[in-house]
């Protein structure tokens, strides 16, 4: 053999070659989950809600531009939402709470919002983001619009237990897990923003998601009952949101 030759590389089998042509070609990675973009078309309330599953970052940009019509979409996909999980629990009685449920839960979660927002204003400065108030509004409104549509995700479950057992601490400890993890999700729209508007971290505000989580259960425990019946249409008596479970896991034991 001519030693000056290049050895000929091993070719592979026909049955290879074609195989491999017959492969799919691996698709380019995709882009950052809060990627700032322009929104594809109007800001419609079908386009708000793929957005805030797939591309919340188009809503951070058409914010900045828009802010006062986004907010409204944002708002209705909340209420609607959070309206259709509340009849959901509304089946477990029946009767008023078929319309009480929804208010209270639309209720409870506005309240909430409205007595968190000026601390998340303090701790995402803090933090060093780089946001208007009307941003932070947004970002707000898409944390609680996101975690409505998780909600309403969960809701046959939830109703499938709602109209086979009576165990009422058993469905609302489903109800508080399936929102904890609503609201895991939609805290991502914070810590992601965060990082694209130029905080140093997102350590206080991960500090307000725990403060804004206990004030929303304990809003929902001044609003009780949320599933179950009562005398009255609000509590008459002051409960702790821990002591009020604990109570209901005794009577039912």
């Amino acid at each position: 053999m001519n030693p000056e030759q290049p050895t000929p590389e091993p070719t592979e089998p026909v049955e290879v070659q074609a195989a491999a042509r017959a492969l799919p070609s691996v698709p380019r990675p995709r882009a950052g989950w809060l990627e700032i973009e322009p929104m594809e078309g109007p800001a419609t309330f079908g386009n708000v809600t793929e957005a805030l599953l797939r591309r919340p970052g188009r809503l951070l940009h058409k914010g900045s531009h828009s802010g006062i019509g986004l907010s409204g979409k944002l708002i209705l996909v909340a209420a609607v939402s959070l309206a259709v999980f509340g009849l959901i629990l509304g089946t477990y009685s029946g009767g008023v709470q078929l319309w009480a449920a929804p208010l209270k839960l639309i209720l409870g979660m506005t309240v909430a919002s409205l007595i968190c927002f000026p601390s998340l204003y303090i701790f995402s400065a803090m933090d060093g983001l780089e946001a208007r108030p009307a941003q932070l509004a947004t970002l707000l409104l898409a944390t609680i619009a996101l975690t409505a549509l998780l909600l309403l995700g969960f809701a046959p479950v939830v109703w499938v237990f709602c109209v086979s057992t009576e165990s009422l601490p058993f469905i609302g400890t489903l109800v508080v897990i399936f929102w904890l993890i609503g609201l895991y999700f939609g805290r991502r729209i914070l810590s992601g923003a965060a990082g694209a508007l130029g905080a140093r971290s997102s350590g206080f505000i991960r500090l307000w998601v725990v403060i804004f989580t206990i004030v929303a259960l304990q809003m929902g425990t001044s609003l009780r009952p949320l599933i179950g019946t009562a005398d009255t249409f609000l509590p008459t008596e002051k409960r702790f949101f821990l002591q009020h479970w604990a109570e209901q896991i005794t009577d039912e034991e």
